[in-house]
């Protein structure tokens, strides 16, 4: 009786032994996959699969190009699709802090002057980043919008006083 203990401990660990070895052998997605599952999931609709996908391709290719773009693709689920714009307002600062010349800072400095002014009611923060990205970014195509809206803030601000 013995003997059939120990082949169904062997069968038992062999088994196992396989199934950590497939498990061990499963190929890590590329920086490429990562980015097609995130596009695709985008399309589908599937927003958090999405933001996933996205954050994944940040945190494993942060050095890649497509890393800010991933960041700027996040600030847009969040802000248009989520309608989190705590979140939105959150990644876009991220962008712009780690990748301040990447073609997409700009948009996103610009965008998150907007979501803290007219969403999440920070009109003191939203001067700022108004003017920080009038600093930065003082020839982006959304610099004269952004100009107009500082002196709006800035009026609404001595109005109430």
């Amino acid at each position: 009786m013995p003997t059939r203990r120990i082949q169904r401990v062997l069968s038992a660990s062999l088994a196992f032994a396989i199934l950590v070895g497939v498990l061990g052998c499963a190929k890590e997605l590329s920086e490429e996959e990562i980015l097609e599952k995130a596009i695709d999931h985008h399309r589908n609709k599937e927003y958090d699969d999405a933001l996933a996908s996205f954050q994944m391709l940040v945190e494993r290719f942060p050095k890649s190009p497509n890393a800010p773009e991933a960041l700027y693709a996040m600030g847009l689920i969040y802000q248009d699709n989520k309608k989190n714009s705590a979140k939105a307002d959150t990644v876009f600062k991220k962008l712009v802090d780690s990748y301040p010349d990447d073609p997409t800072a700009s948009g996103a400095a610009y965008l998150r002057a907007v979501l803290l002014w007219r969403d999440l009611k920070r009109p003191d923060d939203a001067r700022k980043a108004y003017e920080d990205f009038l600093e930065r970014y003082p020839h982006a195509a959304m610099a004269n919008s952004a100009r107009i809206e500082l002196d709006s803030l800035v009026r609404a601000g001595r109005e109430k006083r």
